[in-house]
């Protein structure tokens, strides 16, 4: 009997919980696979009670209420405590991010040797760290992957271009690695019934942060330029913008509401810069886009998808200047079109794909513990 404790010190504030995290260990729950949630919490993070007190009063899940600065080895030590109540004789750390791994690994090392670690690797984040000017995390970083990278675990990255920059560096055991894309849940995102819809105007939707990288300026200033474009911008915060005839503006909208706006929608549209966290990246509203069957416009960089829509021309395409935008003549996307684009992305990197692969190391591991 095998039992799965995820591992996630991001808290129920993370913009991927829901999605990610409770959509995989909801279908994990769907194939009988008993779970159990470990989150580390943030004191001072700003909690939705209505959304937190379910989460807390489940019994298969745990909080563990941490400062901004934590300290891994007392997290580790707490959370130890309560795997080893567990009578399952195969147990998995699945750890969600880097520093949930470190401590997955300290508790492999100090406290339950026995237990098998899985490092969900989401991202290149010693890049990261030093692309925002955040010096001593980025070092930090460094020297966690490093042992994680040098110890005996298994590992899940986002994608191959992510595992060949640490593979570069640690030489990780292929065998011991799966590829997991950041996906969107395809229970929720999927392509509905044909509806008719006006022959205009053009639609385009951005789905996003409030944040800059998220260069939401740029992209409506691109739009601007093509009058027969209508964009809407949804994002968490409001943005003070007026809204104009082709340039619309919504905040703190729900996934179902979103859902729900995107099925008259032609394409989806990112705008990635081209640091080096960025390439190996694979951006979730990506994938949320193609499955309502919406094409992808790529400013820049797709990130780790740059390849995938180049050889894929009928999921999108990418943008590397201002000149070919101006160039490119956008058009409708047809229901068929979204029919191909649902289809295949429900196939290659949807949740539903990520889970089986997910079930498949699972079953590994516990193989190998007999």
């Amino acid at each position: 009997m095998k039992e799965i404790f995820y591992i996630t010190v991001e808290g129920i504030t993370s913009t991927v919980f829901k999605s990610q995290v409770l959509g995989l260990l909801k279908r994990l729950k769907k194939r009988a696979i008993k779970t159990h949630l470990l989150v580390g919490q943030r004191y001072r993070a700003k909690i939705n009670v209505m959304e937190f007190l379910p989460l807390f009063l489940n019994k298969k899940t745990s909080f563990f209420f941490i400062k901004k600065n934590f300290n891994y080895d007392a997290l580790a030590k707490k959370m130890a405590r309560l795997i080893s109540k567990s009578k399952s004789k195969t147990k998995i750390l699945h750890c969600r991010n880097i520093e949930a791994a470190y401590i997955g690994l300290l508790i492999k090392e100090k406290y339950l040797p026995n237990v098998s670690v899985i490092y969900d690797v989401r991202g290149y984040v010693e890049g990261e760290k030093e692309f925002f000017n955040e010096s001593e995390r980025a070092k930090l970083f460094a020297e966690l992957n490093k042992k994680l990278f040098t110890s005996n675990l298994y590992y899940s990255f986002v994608s191959e271009a992510l595992y060949e920059v640490y593979n570069s560096q640690y030489k990780i055991p292929k065998e011991r690695s799966i590829f997991c894309n950041s996906a969107y849940d395809d229970a929720l995102f999927n392509l509905e019934k044909e509806k008719t819809v006006a022959e205009k105007p053009i639609k385009i939707l951005f789905v996003g942060g409030n944040q800059s990288y998220q260069k939401i300026e740029e992209i409506t200033a691109l739009c601007k330029l093509k009058p027969q474009v209508q964009l809407v911008v949804i994002t968490p915060k409001p943005i003070n913008k007026k809204n104009t005839e082709n340039i619309i503006y919504k905040y703190n909208l729900s996934q179902k509401k979103i859902n729900e706006l995107a099925n008259t929608f032609d394409y989806g549209i990112i705008y990635r810069s081209s640091e080096s966290f960025n390439k190996v990246a694979t951006p979730t509203k990506i994938t949320e886009y193609w499955g309502k069957g919406l094409k992808v416009i790529a400013i820049n960089s797709a990130g780790a998808y740059d390849r995938l829509l180049k050889e894929n021309t009928f999921l999108g395409f990418l943008v590397k200047s201002e000149a070919e935008w101006e160039n490119i003549k956008l058009e409708k996307t047809s229901f068929e079109e979204k029919q191909k684009i649902s289809s295949f992305v429900k196939k290659n990197l949807s949740l539903s794909k990520n889970v089986a692969n997910y079930v498949k190391l699972y079953q590994k591991i516990a193989a190998s513990d007999v």
